[in-house]
């Protein structure tokens, strides 16, 4: 069994080093990752619940509610060098993070911390140029949004605050009810979200308020 695993792990590390082979300075995708958009969402999401990586409990000594926090487990420039990297692609055990039961990264989003690290690890703010809010619909749209703001800590069979917001008919009540708009706004009397990071960016919550204002459909 235990030479099972180890080739399981072996065998993993290297599908993972091939998908991300060409993530070198010489050829790095077009356009860069955005910190912002992309990666501070996601280490935030899924790394600092209660008992992990945030500013009260500084889980192994690390906080990733901040950029200087998460660049702590950074070797900008050097992703395979980096221990952000390292442990998101252990595939089981304790050294594997997020632990269990919160699921694992997926190959993408690996591929995203990835190239990011190896683009600078550079704090880019405010990269969208644009904001489209003539159609949102909730799978080309708002699903997305919760995926990479909301599921890492709302999904699963423990979900934060015992709120999944992880499919349609889980984020329906809160949408309908004003309190998925008053949290990602801050409003008063809500709780702020995402919880240990940044608000969302603006053209998230003027998408989700749109959706909202439309009856929250399943789209």
């Amino acid at each position: 069994m235990h030479v099972w695993k180890s080739i399981s792990f072996l065998a993993v590390v290297a599908t993972g080093l091939l998908v991300l082979s060409q993530c070198t300075k010489d050829h790095l995708p077009d356009p860069p990752i955005c910190y912002q958009t992309d990666i501070e969402p996601l280490i935030v999401s899924n790394c600092t619940q209660s008992g992990c990586h945030n500013s009260v409990d500084r889980e192994a000594g690390y906080d990733f509610s901040s950029y200087q926090g998460i660049l702590k487990a950074v070797d900008a420039g050097n992703y395979k060098g980096s221990e952000l990297y390292k442990v998101l692609i252990v595939p089981f055990g304790e050294k594997r993070m997020p632990q269990s039961p919160a699921e694992p990264f997926t190959d993408y989003q690996i591929a995203l911390v990835a190239r990011w690290i190896e683009e600078g690890a550079i704090q880019s703010m405010n990269c969208q140029s644009a904001c489209d809010t003539t159609f949102v619909g909730y799978s080309g749209t708002i699903a997305p949004i919760m995926s990479t703001y909301c599921t890492g800590c709302h999904s699963g069979s423990q979900p934060q605050g015992n709120i999944d917001l992880a499919s349609w008919n889980a984020v329906k009540p809160y949408a309908d009810n004003g309190s998925l708009v008053g949290s990602v706004r801050h409003a008063s009397g809500y709780s702020a979200m995402p919880q240990n990071g940044s608000m969302l960016p603006e053209c998230a919550i003027r998408q989700i308020e749109k959706w909202v204002a439309d009856g929250a459909p399943n789209n």
